[in-house]
């Protein structure tokens, strides 16, 4: 059970409890169960009773301050699916029991010029409120609640064991690869993993020349299954040197731990093109240096991409349930929440973790 008290959300005994999360007290910590009561709905607010709710490596990154300290108790989580069971006043575009997700963006100004432009996942003027996980409670919980501005419907054709990781992974590839869609670009999915499976169906149906590049040589045939054309493994120095300088793209899904693996990504890619980077390494452990030589002469713009904008968010769950884009998927009760951490952090899941929250709301407080 949790020790440490968040200043926002009361920790209480589990019969007094609105909801239940799973919390972090510090840095390569286990989780603990932490039973709470929200601070009172905001007008612009919904509380979300979650069926299932996903996991993503960026969590680990948060917990454990690979990237930037953060304070304890820790919630993460930011792949959010289930029903509304309550909404402030200001609230008209959702109804009580509709079924809706949420991902990494908790707020937006929606004045900036970042947000007038369409690129509101950029707004930094919301401060604090700007992103789910911190410092505000995330996913990892029985209910969430958050801005309604970017909470998203869910089609009901979308299974929902399926839906949490398009609100992250489905969303953080899809952005970039329809921002640098052309109809006959040739592009390279490097990294097939937690985003690199859904980045090759998303680009495939797209209709890009899809070719999946993987340290591992016997992923071949399932990245053809799932729409790649062509397949090199980094590793087989030959099919490298056959491939270089002739992708439009290459949109990274791993992390380079060198710099001669940066080089010899970026040497694939024809002068010109773009190295599109989704994935983030621990900055604690990964210091890259750019070939700034390379990209300079051979004019390759190194790109960095932020989940997407809400008018991405629904582009994306539409173009995911019309073409059947779903991830694969690992399921977890919630109550082994730590098996479904676990997993993720040291047992790479096959793709992705998604917890079941089922009945644990009532089953918890007996």
């Amino acid at each position: 059970m949790a020790t440490k008290e968040h200043s926002l959300y009361k920790l209480v005994s589990k019969d007094q409890a609105e909801a239940f999360a799973w919390s972090f007290e510090g840095p390569n910590t286990e989780a603990v169960l932490y039973p709470f009561q929200f601070p009172p709905i905001r007008p612009d607010e919904v509380r979300i009773q979650q069926t299932y709710f996903g996991l993503c490596y960026t969590d680990c990154h948060l917990v454990n301050q690979d990237w930037f300290p953060i304070s304890y108790p820790s919630v993460p989580g930011h792949e959010i699916l289930g029903h509304i069971v309550q909404k402030g006043d200001q609230v008209t575009q959702f109804q009580i029991g509709d079924l809706v997700g949420a991902g990494f963006i908790r707020d937006s100004c929606g004045k900036c010029k970042q947000c007038i432009v369409g690129n509101d996942q950029l707004c930094g003027q919301v401060g604090n409120e700007h992103l789910i996980p911190i410092p505000k409670f995330g996913g990892f919980a029985t209910h969430v609640q958050l801005p309604a501005k970017w909470t998203f419907p869910i089609p009901n054709t979308i299974p929902q064991h399926l839906a949490p990781p398009l609100l992250c992974a489905g969303i953080t590839v899809y952005a970039p690869l329809k921002r640098h869609f052309g109809a006959n670009k040739k592009v390279g999915i490097l990294g097939i993993g937690g985003l690199g499976h859904l980045a090759i169906k998303i680009s495939a149906a797209l209709g890009m020349q899809t070719t999946a590049i993987s340290t591992s040589a016997d992923k071949e045939e399932e990245a053809r299954s799932y729409g790649a054309t062509d397949f090199i493994c980094t590793k087989n120095q030959e099919q490298m040197g056959k491939a270089n300088g002739t992708f439009d793209m290459i949109l990274s899904c791993a992390s380079a731990n060198t710099v001669d693996e940066f080089v010899a990504y970026t040497n694939l890619i024809k002068s010109g093109g773009d190295f599109v980077m989704v994935g983030i390494p621990a900055l604690t452990k990964v210091e890259l240096q750019l070939p700034f030589y390379a990209l300079v002469v051979r004019q390759i713009s190194f790109v960095g991409s932020l989940v997407g904008s809400r008018q991405e968010n629904y582009e994306m769950l539409e173009f995911a349930n019309k073409h059947k884009i779903y991830p694969t998927c690992e399921q977890f009760e919630f109550e082994n929440f730590k098996g479904a951490y676990d997993k993720l952090l040291n047992g790479k899941p096959k793709y992705r973790c998604v917890v079941k929250v089922g009945n644990a709301p009532e089953t918890l407080k007996q």
